[in-house]
């Protein structure tokens, strides 16, 4: 049985209330039983005081133990207590007030061991130290002597009534819990309406929510409580999510239109080669070669748009191994020569060597690869591109330095957005700096354009000393380190 928030609400504060009422009731009881009993102590003393007193007084005018109890029985009268005269052997000489308890004797050994009331003693002080005993009946006995002759004054009340009292006291206060306990349900289910109110109108707007309107947001009554918190908690979630879906369509966007020409290209290709049944063989083979062209810049493209979707989606995880940099990066440049030289462009690299570094070796190769293919296409004939390595105490920098037109001001940041390509003539989808900027980011080390100008570019590489050890689980049960997702990447890219 599943329970709403309001019914557990009332439930549990309920469940307070009659546990605070309880323990409130057996606090109550008990403390005003103690209370009624030492109340009763009290008036029992009081008269057994009065009681003695009353038979030294008969005793000093000349009267005997017999005739002294009858006079005291006419003098002192109490309703509802039973007064006695007794011999120091327990025998009674006049009883009064009440049915004496068949089962009553005095205590005649402890009453012997306290001292007697007389004419002189001080009846305060010796009415501190009766012996009281209660059962059914509470009793106040005390031994007098008179004229050298001891006898015994006792006072007994029923418990009945106080028993009585102290049931209806009971009963009052049981019924007082059950009436405050039915206003608490009520008061419980009234207050979970009240307050859980803003939250069932949150529910409804976010049932409301769909992908085509996640600009929408939750409103509570008050921001600063803890349902306007929550609102405010899911507001950014909506946000972050509408960023992810805004993202996503983009992505899809600027694909389509990526990958519109060159397919473009391809058809139109087969389109006309096939439109006549016979074509020379240079004809043939200038429409493979366009088909070929346009299959390798198809296949960088979907290899490329690949590698960002897996690192988006969390799937693209780094294999860290000891390796050099500077081997690295000197690599890169020689695979870029033959490239490089049949554009008039020299490649060289420089710096600092032995340089180790823990890292993922193919998304290294493929950083410093994007950097310098991009050098080297916006570098102009009889340029010089070089990739300097230094090493500093905390840091290993990287600098890729071109000799091309520059980059605008405005356009500096805009270049690591993706699918940018500020020059359309040259090829290219404008992924190249994007996915090297999140692979230097899933190292624990930055991409930034350090400085443009007319004479050139420089984009510099800044990474960790000591690599990052964020480890997690790879496919195929390798171990890793992730690639950042769509949260801490940047869409970005200009080759």
């Amino acid at each position: 049985m599943s329970w709403s928030i309001r019914a557990r609400l009332s439930l549990s504060y309920s469940a307070l209330v009659l546990a605070v009422l309880a323990t409130a009731t057996v606090v109550i009881a008990g403390v005003e039983s103690r209370n009624s009993l030492s109340r009763l102590d009290a008036e029992l003393q009081r008269l057994n005081l009065t009681l003695g007193a009353v038979m030294l007084n008969e005793f000093g005018e000349g009267l005997d133990l017999f005739g002294a109890a009858h006079e005291a029985s006419t003098e002192v009268v109490t309703p509802g207590r039973i007064l006695l005269i007794a011999h120091e052997d327990g025998s009674i000489v006049r009883a009064w007030g009440g049915t004496l308890p068949a089962s009553w004797r005095p205590d005649v050994a402890s009453l012997k061991a306290t001292a007697p009331l007389n004419a002189t003693a001080s009846l305060d002080a010796v009415a501190s130290a009766a012996t009281l005993k209660g059962a059914n009946y509470r009793m106040v006995e005390r031994r007098v002597v008179a004229k050298g002759q001891p006898f015994l004054v006792c006072v007994l009340a029923p418990m009945a009534p106080l028993e009585e009292d102290q049931r209806s006291l009971f009963r009052t206060l049981t019924i007082g819990i059950a009436a405050a306990l039915a206003v608490a349900v009520l008061g419980g289910l009234l207050i979970g309406k009240l307050v859980l109110r803003p939250l069932s109108a949150m529910a409804t707007q976010a049932a409301a929510l769909g992908e085509r309107n996640l600009t929408t947001r939750l409103a509570a009554p008050n921001p600063r409580d803890e349902l306007g918190q929550l609102a405010s908690a899911f507001n950014g979630l909506l946000g972050r999510l509408s960023s992810v879906l805004s993202s996503q369509r983009q992505f899809m966007a600027d694909a389509s239109h990526q990958l519109r020409t060159p397919v473009s290209v391809l058809r139109t290709t087969a389109d006309v080669t096939l439109r006549q049944p016979d074509r020379l063989e240079h004809e043939y083979r200038e429409a493979i070669t366009i088909v070929a062209e346009q299959a390798v810049r198809l296949t960088k493209l979907v290899d490329a748009m690949f590698v960002l979707s897996r690192a988006e989606a969390g799937g693209r995880t780094l294999r860290p191994e000891p390796v050099y940099l500077d081997e690295i990066v000197a690599d890169c440049v020689r695979e870029l020569s033959v490239i490089a030289a049949e554009r008039g462009v020299r490649v060289a690299a420089t710096g600092d060597t032995d340089v180790s570094f823990v890292g993922d070796d193919d998304c290294l190769r493929q950083l410093f690869a994007n950097l310098l293919d991009n050098a080297v296409a916006h570098t102009r004939e009889g340029g010089l591109v070089t990739a300097d390595t230094k090493v500093t105490e905390r840091q290993i920098l990287v600098r890729i330095t071109d000799q091309g037109d520059g980059i605008a001001a405005t356009d500096r940041e805009r270049i690591f957005e993706r699918f940018t390509r500020l020059d359309r003539r040259r090829p290219g989808a404008g992924l190249g700096l994007p996915i090297a900027r999140w692979m230097a980011e899933a190292h624990g080390g930055t991409l930034e354009l350090d400085a443009s100008s007319s004479e050139g570019s420089v984009f510099v590489v800044t990474l960790p000393r000591a690599a990052r050890a964020e480890a997690a689980p790879a496919h195929s049960g390798d171990q890793g380190f992730a690639i950042p997702t769509t949260s801490t990447l940047k869409e970005s890219g200009t080759g």
